[in-house]
């Protein structure tokens, strides 16, 4: 399993200049790669984005596709949908360009949430033809939903199509008290569909007043070292990624907390190890 880090870490939306974050913050990072997150003033500088991305030293393996289209996709209005599709290959190519090999999907997002999959749903082949295209494995990130659950809507997009994939969040899965459950569902791990994990810790609830808590791994209530001797158990084989916030109330980069949390899993992986070698000792 390799380590990643998300650009989310350490970058915002609202800055313009949050690739120039990504160069100077993520070439210093113990990381295996970064997953890199697509922002909405990115689409009108596509071009000059990528060429200053390619120096970085870290590889961009997976890329987290912009948030908006998942909204785009449950709207009443056909043309909004066909705006998401448009998106989305364009976030296709931007992973191609920059040598991304899994995209990381919200299916549904807000407001509209998960309240009408069925019209999310009916693009989802139109977007796995596209990321074939482009040389791409999509994977349906477990959200937060409003009707239903994320597991639930997951495997309605994978019976839906049976080559959607799978992004768990450790986060959004305690929130609707399914982490647990992602281990003793068997149809998640026979076909192998999990291919992207995100790690964030969580202790309560996601927001308070409109501010959103980012809780990085070891600083809330999920057991960590438990979830990834599952994982190794299940035979998950793809990337754990912090993708936890890490900037104060002053707009300052939190390197050293970005760190110490990549240096949590890493160790959660050497932990892992041991354990297989015991178990077949």
């Amino acid at each position: 399993m390799q380590v990643l880090c998300s650009t989310g870490a350490f970058t915002r939306s609202s800055d313009p200049n949050s690739h120039e974050e990504i160069l100077k913050y993520g070439q210093e990072l113990m990381a295996d790669g970064l997953e890199i997150i697509f922002y909405p003033r990115w689409y009108q500088q596509q071009e000059r984005i990528v060429r200053a991305l390619r120096p970085c030293r870290l590889p961009f393996p997976v890329l987290h596709m912009e948030k908006s289209i998942g909204d785009s996709f449950g709207s009443s209005d056909a043309s909004e949908r066909e705006q998401g599709v448009l998106r989305f290959e364009q976030n296709c190519a931007f992973a191609r360009q920059l040598g991304a090999r899994i995209a990381v999907l919200h299916l549904w997002g807000m407001p509209e949430s998960d309240d009408h999959l069925e019209r999310n749903l009916q693009l989802l082949a139109r977007c796995l033809d596209l990321t074939e295209q482009y040389g791409l494995e999509l994977t349906i990130e477990t959200i937060p939903c409003t009707h239903a659950d994320p597991l639930s809507n997951v495997r309605r997009a994978i019976e839906h199509d049976r080559r959607a994939r799978i992004a768990l969040d450790t986060e959004f899965l305690v929130w609707h008290n399914q982490l647990e459950n992602v281990f003793s569902a068997d149809w998640l791990w026979q076909e192998k569909l999990v291919r992207h994990v995100h790690l964030k810790d969580h202790k309560g609830e996601l927001a308070s007043e409109g501010v959103r808590y980012y809780l990085h791994p070891g600083e809330g209530l999920i057991d960590f070292h438990s979830f990834v001797r599952q994982l190794r158990r299940a035979g998950f084989d793809g990337a754990l990624s912090l993708e936890a916030r890490a900037i104060d109330a002053t707009g300052q980069v939190e390197v050293d907390r970005i760190q110490t949390s990549l240096r949590f899993i890493r160790r959660l992986l050497t932990e892992g190890k041991q354990d297989i070698l015991s178990a077949d000792g």
